[in-house]
C-alpha cells in the first residue's frame, strides 16, 4: 500500500472529505486528490500534521512505503550482483543468490525471471519442470524484457528437451524485428541508438553465420566455409576500422579458430597455423579488455565494459579453445608434433 492509498483509507475511515483535509493542511483539494491517486506525494512537513489529524503515528503513514522501498533496494542490489556473477561466468553463485532471494520474496517477478534464466543456463536437464513453471508464470508479464526473455528461454528449454514442435511454438511468438524507436528518437539519443544497433548486429551476424555454416544441408565446401568466416572477419574490421575491438577480440578469435579448422581440413597447414596464432592474438586482446570507449566512426558513441558481457562459464577462452583443438587433433595429425603447433597449444594453455 502506498502513502497515497493510506491517506485515502484513513480519511474515509474518519469521514473526512478531501476538501476538509485540504483546508486543515492549507493545501488545495487538487493536491490531496493527487496524493491519493499516487500522482504526487505530500511534502515531508505535512506528515506530522496528517498524523495528528488521523491520530496515528507518522510511522503508520510511512510503514508500507518504507517496506516497499527496502524491497526495491534489495532487488536492485540483487540484480547488480547477479550481473556481476554473470559477467564472471559464475553460474553456481547466481543460482545460490536467486534461491536466497526466492525464499525472501517468493512472488517477486524479477527474482522469478532471473532464477528461470540461470536454471536454463546451467541446470536445464534437472530443472526442466521448474523452468517451464516459472516461464508460464512470466508469459503475461507487462515487462517486455521479461516476456521476450521468457519466450526465448522456453524455446531453448523445449529444444534441449527434444520437443521441436513446442520450441517452434515459442519461437513464433517473437515478432519480426521492428525497431520503432528509430522513428521516434532524435539528436544524441538517435545517434547512440543507431550505433548500439550496429554494434549488436555484428554479434547477430556471427550467430547466423555459425548456424548457417554448421547446417549440413547448406552444402558448403571447406573452402567456402573458410571464405564465409573470412568475409565476416573482414566486415568486423571494417566496422571497427580503428581496431578498437574491445569485446570483439572474443568474436574475432573464435572466427580465426574456425578458419584454421577449415584450413586444416584442406591440409593447408601453414595458413591454419597463421590463423591459430591470429586467434591467440585476439584471445590475448580480450583477456586484457576491461572497458572501452569506441573510436571508430560507426560506433564512436558506444561504451562497453566487462559488466555488460554475460558469460556461461568461468573457463577462459584459451582453455576452451585448447579443448576444441584437442578434440580436433585428427585434423592436425600430420603437424601435431611440430614445434610451432606445440607452441600454439602451450600459449592457449597459458591464457
Amino acid at each position: 500500500m502506498s502513502i497515497g492509498t493510506t491517506i485515502k483509507k484513513l480519511r474515509r475511515d474518519r469521514n473526512i472529505t478531501q476538501e476538509q483535509l485540504a483546508e486543515l493542511l492549507g493545501v488545495s483539494t487538487n493536491a490531496v486528490s493527487q496524493w491519493e491517486r499516487d500522482k504526487t506525494a505530500p511534502d515531508i512537513s505535512h506528515l506530522p500534521v496528517l498524523a495528528n489529524i488521523f491520530e496515528v503515528s507518522a510511522d503508520v503513514l510511512l510503514e508500507i512505503d518504507i517496506a516497499k522501498s527496502k524491497k526495491q533496494s534489495e532487488i536492485k542490489e540483487f540484480t547488480a550482483k547477479y550481473a556481476e556473477f554473470h559477467s564472471q561466468g559464475k553460474t553456481e553463485e547466481r543460482l545460490h543468490l536467486c534461491r536466497a532471494m526466492q525464499k525472501k520474496y517468493p512472488n517477486d517477478e524479477t527474482i522469478r525471471y532471473y532464477l528461470m534464466r540461470v536454471l536454463q543456463n546451467g541446470y536445464v536437464d534437472e530443472s526442466f519442470d521448474e523452468i517451464v513453471a516459472l516461464g508460464e508464470q512470466l508469459l503475461n508479464s507487462t515487462n517486455m524484457q521479461f516476456r521476450t526473455g521468457t519466450i526465448q528461454c522456453l524455446c531453448y528449454t523445449y529444444l534441449h528437451h527434444g520437443n521441436k514442435e513446442k520450441a517452434l511454438q515459442y519461437a513464433d511468438m517473437i515478432p519480426p524485428a521492428m525497431d520503432l524507436r528509430l522513428h521516434v528518437l532524435e539528436g544524441d539519443e538517435l545517434v547512440e541508438h543507431c550505433q548500439k544497433y550496429i554494434w549488436k548486429v555484428c554479434d547477430r551476424m556471427y550467430l547466423y553465420m555459425k548456424y548457417l555454416i554448421d547446417c549440413k544441408e547448406a552444402g558448403y565446401t571447406n573452402e567456402e566455409k573458410h571464405s564465409m568466416w573470412n568475409t565476416l572477419y573482414d566486415m568486423i574490421h571494417m566496422i571497427f576500422s580503428e581496431k578498437d575491438f574491445g569485446f570483439w577480440h572474443d568474436r574475432l578469435g573464435r572466427i580465426s579458430f574456425f578458419m584454421a579448422l577449415e584450413s586444416g581440413k584442406q591440409k593447408l597447414f601453414d595458413r591454419a597455423m597463421q590463423e591459430l596464432e591470429q586467434a591467440i592474438m585476439h584471445f590475448e586482446g580480450y583477456q586484457s579488455f576491461h572497458a572501452i570507449s569506441h573510436t571508430s566512426l560507426l560506433v564512436n558513441k558506444v561504451k562497453v565494459d566487462l559488466s555488460n558481457i554475460a558469460k556461461s562459464t568461468d573457463e577462459t577462452l584459451g582453455h576452451t579453445y585448447l579443448r576444441y583443438l584437442n578434440h580436433n587433433d585428427a585434423v592436425f595429425a600430420s603437424i601435431k608434433d611440430t614445434p610451432r603447433y606445440l607452441n600454439i597449444k602451450e600459449r592457449l594453455s597459458n591464457l
